[in-house]
Parts: C-alpha cells; structure tokens; sequence
C-alpha cells in the first residue's frame, strides 16, 4: 500500500474534508478502492470504501480501522465480505 497526498484522493476529501493523516488502498491492478482517514475533529480513524459509501465506523486506532478492513472487505473490489 502506498501513501498518498489528500489532494490525490478527492473523493475523500469531499466525505470527510476533516481529514489530514491517510493510507490509500489498492486494489493488484493499483486502482483506489478505499481509504483509512484519521477525523481530526473526532480524534479517531475511519475507512472510506468507495464500494461501500454508508459503511460509518470510526476506531480508536489506525491498526484497528486496518484489522477491520483486512476481515472484512474484499482488498480487489473494497465491498464487505459476506
């Protein structure tokens, strides 16, 4: 996974414009299929998938938000397992 600047990844930016620390997701073919953000307002981490919009969980930890993707979301399309 690479990191990459906010203004590299404007979808986030328009969900969550708070957000100042990110990790972009990558799916093998290197296309952008989700993020881990860190809310300064709320102080906490939040993964933004843009295969699923209206996942709304926020993690005490960046480690947590990514144990949490690493379980549940498909890494190639970023959509929750099932």
């Amino acid at each position: 996974m690479r990191r990459t600047s906010q203004a590299e990844y404007g979808t986030a930016e328009r969900l969550l414009p708070m957000s100042t620390n990110k990790t972009i997701l990558r799916n093998g073919q290197g296309a952008e299929v989700a993020a881990i953000l860190f809310d300064e307002d709320s102080r906490r981490w939040r993964i933004v998938s843009k295969a699923e919009p209206n996942f709304k969980r926020d993690f005490p930890t960046q480690k947590e938000a990514f144990d949490v993707w690493h379980a549940n979301f498909n890494a190639e399309t970023g959509k929750l397992r099932k």
